[in-house]
């Protein structure tokens, strides 16, 4: 309805329909922009429950594997893990689903002031209820420490009367310092208002686990313990049981899902952080995921990133895929730029036909195939070979410490005769061996990726070999030996997350296990834009946030 103009009418019958034209205009710009913020709220909404809705579909599909009929091929340890596997991917799911589910009032709360009153409104559905098996009780016979966390004021923020104290809030949290476990206790007293009858209490501080039961730096260990131990949670809780404190392995997998939520964030600043270098070496290595349809396991992949050797912050990022076509690592770097140096796998092909990636190729994988070929028998070709290789080596082991200048002009006077030499001698004896044997195809690898081979002859910050990276992938393969396989891509994911941190920390002479229990005790409060300061190489554990 038209509202009735506050000033007299106009007489003039143009004045008159200019008027009733204005009003209809303004009418109209209202109405588009209700429809248009009713649009906007239904779009979010829509999106939450399509998320709302995926969730709740892996959780269901995820209880199923875990609960239902499975094949009896796999041996009791196999379905120890894999149950652990898969209960850790439920928490993790679960945690992310009461995350939208809390994010989803917002949706709604945003309407604009003004909006017509009978715009539609949009019922948010009701939480569904988790159902726990209940909280662990903490035994009584660990010692605890109180943590007295004082007012910051002692007045009443609704009527300004005094508080007085009439009791006390305590929260238990169960910690764990290396070969023991203690009860953190933190006191917080309870102060009422006697004119307005308030009662509030200091906040508790922020948590890793919101409402959970442990202190950071058990997570921390429970991380640490898996990740860098590779000790599989049913064996963490049969140790925690011989020192009198039971945790089911189903809540230790809740721990562990929950609490990688965190390492994800540090994971993807490590990745920005590693992608402003200008050399990269990059592999791969199988990781198998759990497929339960089938009771057997896929063969996954993490494809690893490392900074140059010799980076003053070293940086190692993982990243899983389910497979290994190349299309991963062309999405991994976008449009970085620099020199690539990989080993002989065609996947990085496509990377190296980009005029903004140079291809930079290693020496171990040359030496591997000569070597191989000895091994199958005397071969003095491949003996040849191999001695050419070691004098490469030795002249890397010289000037290892030398300056990118000084390792160039080293390498071109002393490396680059003895290359141009080597090379003279493939081409020659490749003619005067079968063409087909294992010495052929030993030379064959070296002399068609001989412009990568030498490019570290004019790069004195590139490596003789790809091995750096291959290094970071030693706690891969130990892990896969215990754990055996993740649950499922998502898992893998986090995994990668992990290693990514765990590998950096390796690399920058940081401890992992005092890292860990000092950035899980800052990252729920830390601010997003002082993220990097938490970082490997630039953590000091006395930062404040």
């Amino acid at each position: 309805m038209i509202s009735a103009p506050q000033t007299p009418l106009p007489t003039s019958p143009d004045a008159l329909r200019d008027l009733v034209l204005s009003l209809l205009q303004q009418q109209e710009e209202q109405e588009a922009e209700r429809t248009r913020i009713i649009a906007q709220q239904q779009a979010a909404i829509a999106l939450r429950d399509e998320t709302i809705a995926r969730l709740e579909s892996t959780i269901a599909k995820l209880q199923r594997w875990r609960f239902g009929r499975r094949s009896e091929k796999l041996s009791p340890d196999q379905i120890s893990l894999w149950e652990e596997s898969l209960d850790t991917e439920i928490a993790a799911m679960e945690s992310l689903l009461e995350t939208v589910l809390e994010d989803s009032a917002a949706v709604t709360a945003g309407r604009a002031e003004g909006a017509a009153a009978d715009a539609q409104t949009v019922t948010v559905p009701a939480r569904p209820v988790r159902r726990h098996p209940g909280r662990m009780a903490i035994p009584a016979h660990l010692p605890r420490v109180e943590v007295r966390h004082d007012p910051k004021t002692c007045t009443c923020a609704q009527c300004g009367g005094p508080l007085e104290t009439v009791g006390e809030e305590i929260s238990e949290k169960l910690d764990y310092i290396p070969g023991r476990f203690q009860v953190i206790r933190h006191i917080r007293p309870k102060l009422a208002c006697r004119p307005c009858g308030t009662i509030e209490s200091p906040a508790l501080p922020a948590q890793v686990i919101d409402k959970g039961l442990p202190t950071a730096r058990l997570v921390a260990h429970v991380m640490t313990a898996k990740h860098v131990d590779h000790l599989p949670l049913y064996r963490q809780g049969t140790q925690y049981q011989r020192a009198g404190v039971p945790i089911s392995r189903a809540t230790l997998c809740s721990w562990l899902g929950q609490g990688e939520y965190w390492i994800s964030l540090l994971a993807e600043a490590c990745k920005m952080a590693l992608l402003e270098g200008k050399i990269l070496h990059a592999d791969e290595t199988p990781l198998p995921v759990l497929n339960p349809g089938s009771g057997k396991t896929d063969k996954a992949y993490l494809w690893v990133y490392r900074s140059q050797a010799d980076a003053p912050h070293p940086v190692v990022v993982f990243d899983y895929a389910p497979d290994r076509k190349g299309i991963h690592a062309q999405h991994f770097l976008g449009d970085w730029q620099g020199i690539l140096q990989t080993d002989d796998y065609g996947g990085y092909d496509a990377l190296y036909r980009k005029e903004q990636i140079i291809e930079a190729g290693c020496w171990a994988h040359v030496r591997r195939h000569f070597y191989d070929v000895e091994q199958r028998g005397p071969s003095p070709v491949a003996q040849k070979a191999l001695a050419w290789i070691v004098k490469l080596y030795a002249i890397e082991a010289e000037i290892k410490e030398s300056l990118p200048d000084q390792k160039v002009a080293a390498r071109q006077q002393r490396a680059g005769p003895l290359l141009e030499a080597f090379h003279a001698w493939l081409t020659e004896t490749q003619m005067q061996v079968a063409p087909k044997s294992g010495i052929a195809k030993a030379m064959a690898y070296a002399l068609n990726r001989w412009k990568a081979l030498t490019l570290y002859l004019e790069e004195g910050q590139l490596s003789i070999d790809n091995n750096p990276v291959e290094r970071a992938l030693r706690g891969v393969a130990i892990g896969r030996k215990n754990f055996l396989f993740v649950g499922n891509d998502a898992g893998g994911e986090r995994a990668a997350s992990f290693y990514s941190i765990i590998e950096t920390c390796k690399l920058n002479g940081v401890e992992p296990f005092a890292y860990l229990c000092d950035v899980l005790e800052k990252l729920p409060t830390w601010p997003n834009k002082r993220l990097h300061e938490l970082l490997p190489w630039n953590w000091k554990k006395t930062a404040l946030p």
